[in-house]
C-alpha cells in the first residue's frame, strides 16, 4: 500500500509541475482528491489519518485529520444508522505554498456501507463540514477497514481512506 501511495504522490508532484493552474497562482485549489491511511488505532473515539492530495488546479498536497466521533458500536452494519462526527481537526499543505487549517463541525457522519462475510473488509462513508482559515469546506470520503482474526477476535488492522475536500 505504501508503494501505491508513493507512486500517487510522485505522479501528483509531476502533474503539479507540468500543469500550472489556479493552485499555482493562489497556493490552494478549490477542491482536492485525497488518499491516505489511518495512522493509529482509534483512541477515545478519535481516528487519525494522513496522506497525499491532488488539487483541481494541479497542485499536490499533504493532509492530515483527526476525527472525533461516536463509538462505531452506535451504528452497526445493517441498522441504517450513522455515527455522528462530534469534532476534530483537518490540515492540508499544498506544495504550491497554500495552507488549509480547520476543524470538523459537530454533525458530520460516519455511515456503514458494506461488510464482507466473516472477518472481511468493512466500508464506511465519512462526510463532514469544516470550518477553516479559508472559509467553509466539506470533506467526503470512503473509509475501508481491513480486518483479521487475532486470538479468535475479528479486529481492524489497517485502514485506507479516499475522497475529496471542497472549499466554499
Amino acid at each position: 500500500m505504501s508503494r501505491t501511495l508513493a507512486i500517487a504522490a510522485l505522479a501528483a508532484a509531476a502533474f503539479a509541475v507540468a500543469v500550472p493552474g489556479t493552485g499555482a497562482a493562489t497556493g490552494l485549489s478549490n477542491a482536492y482528491t485525497v488518499a491516505g491511511i489511518e495512522t493509529s488505532f482509534p483512541t477515545n473515539n478519535t481516528s487519525t489519518f494522513a496522506g497525499g492530495a491532488v488539487g483541481s488546479g494541479g497542485d499536490a498536497a499533504q493532509w492530515s485529520a483527526s476525527v472525533v466521533h461516536q463509538s462505531l458500536s452506535n451504528c452497526p452494519f445493517g441498522s441504517g444508522k450513522s455515527c455522528v462526527i462530534t469534532g476534530g481537526t483537518f490540515a492540508l499543505s499544498s506544495f504550491a505554498g497554500g495552507q488549509l487549517v480547520g476543524s470538523f463541525l459537530n454533525g458530520g457522519s460516519i455511515t456503514p456501507i458494506s461488510q464482507q462475510a466473516g472477518c472481511g473488509k468493512q466500508v464506511f462513508g465519512v462526510a463532514g463540514a469544516l470550518s477553516t482559515n479559508q472559509g467553509p469546506a466539506h470533506f467526503a470520503a470512503t473509509l475501508t477497514h481491513i480486518r483479521m482474526v487475532f486470538f479468535g477476535l475479528c479486529v481492524p488492522v489497517f485502514a485506507t481512506i479516499t475522497g475529496s475536500v471542497h472549499l466554499g
